[in-house]
């Protein structure tokens, strides 16, 4: 079978290339995967430039070890060189290890979340079976494989870490991107308010249609100013940001009593600077989110309630997102060129063999 793999870190794409590989086997409590389709997505190129890596590095558990770890307990080593890239995707359940859980899968078209040293860009992948969610007959491969970082990442954050309530304002950069719709459309479901950020003005009039309560225009609009003005100098009680930097500093000066900013990527700089004084007085917090570990942390029972409710959530489109290409495997050069490029639309998937 074939798969494209990393041959070492790079800030490009020269090091990565497709290989012939033995078909995998699932071992107690996998599943093996035969896959559909594997969407593209920025965390895929933190494991091609070794982000990741490095942001492991700096742990206080991974403090002078030659190895680095996921979690504390040492039991998710960061993988080594050559490994299967993909976070992503969807597929059939061909054979499974010795679990019931694994088992209850086999033969199943399951939406799974994976990543090195067996992503999902390659034609046979093992996983956790905890990790390959049963998808509903409704949603197509396109939309299937995309089904887990974004949609169970934005459930997630809202529903079980945030706990957003009914009524309050939630402050989100990159809502334009594919989460940050989709958590316009949990609030409306659910009954709170969003303040989206956005880069361009062009974006304000989608996202106010899609339901947004309120769109600023970053940095074009003073960002303190209109949070201020919109919540009468109160401040938000939630926020979340996927950008870092300066704007993830000025989204801290946003928060209100007890607010907490939830940090959930980097795609504009890995650093920012808040002042101890700023989260000191009013109390507030800052906090990570990493889905992997998120999922790692969840019990069977917890897991099977949030694969209920995302089912039901799906049903109603919440988490549709927009594509904008879905290309062949062969094809991945220029399926992971075009995910890069600015204003493209939507997602690109890479498509394998019906």
């Amino acid at each position: 079978m074939q798969a494209i793999v990393a041959q070492d870190f790079a800030d490009d794409l020269s090091r990565l290339s497709i290989v012939e590989r033995e078909k995998p086997e699932p071992g107690p409590g996998q599943v093996r995967v035969r896959m559909l389709r594997a969407a593209v997505n920025p965390s895929d190129f933190n494991f091609i430039r070794g982000d990741y890596r490095d942001a492991l590095g700096r742990l206080i558990w991974n403090y002078g070890q030659r190895e680095c770890y996921f979690d504390p307990a040492r039991q998710m080593t960061y993988p080594k060189h050559p490994y299967v890239l993909g976070g992503e995707g969807v597929g059939i359940v061909d054979a499974c290890g010795s679990s019931l859980m694994a088992r209850r899968l086999k033969g199943k078209r399951v939406a799974i979340s994976a990543g090195p040293p067996e992503g999902t860009w390659q034609e046979y992948t093992v996983v956790d079976a905890k990790k390959a969610i049963p998808v509903p007959d409704s949603l197509s491969h396109d939309q299937a494989a995309m089904y887990t970082i974004n949609p169970l990442s934005s459930f997630a954050m809202v529903r079980k870490v945030l706990k957003v309530d009914q009524g309050e304002y939630l402050l989100q950069s990159g809502g334009n991107s594919a989460l940050g719709k989709m958590v316009i459309r949990l609030s409306k479901e659910f009954g709170f308010r969003t303040i989206n950020i956005v880069r361009n003005a062009a974006q304000r009039e989608g996202l106010l249609a899609l339901g947004a309560d309120e769109v600023i225009v970053y940095p074009a609009e003073d960002l303190l100013a209109r949070v201020s003005e919109i919540t009468q100098g109160q401040g938000v009680k939630y926020a979340m940001d996927c950008i870092g930097g300066d704007l993830a500093s000025s989204m801290a000066r946003c928060l209100g009593v007890s607010g907490t900013l939830l940090f959930y990527g980097t795609l504009g700089a890995n650093e920012c600077t808040i002042p101890a004084r700023d989260l000191m007085m009013p109390g507030a917090r800052v906090e990570g989110f990493f889905a992997g570990n998120w999922l790692g942390q969840q019990s069977v029972l917890s897991l099977l309630s949030t694969v209920r409710q995302m089912g039901k959530l799906s049903a109603k489109g919440i988490f549709h997102s927009d594509i904008s290409e879905v290309l062949p495997f062969a094809e991945y050069q220029r399926a992971l060129a075009l995910s890069q490029e600015a204003g493209k639309g939507g997602k690109v998937v890479l498509s394998f063999s019906d």
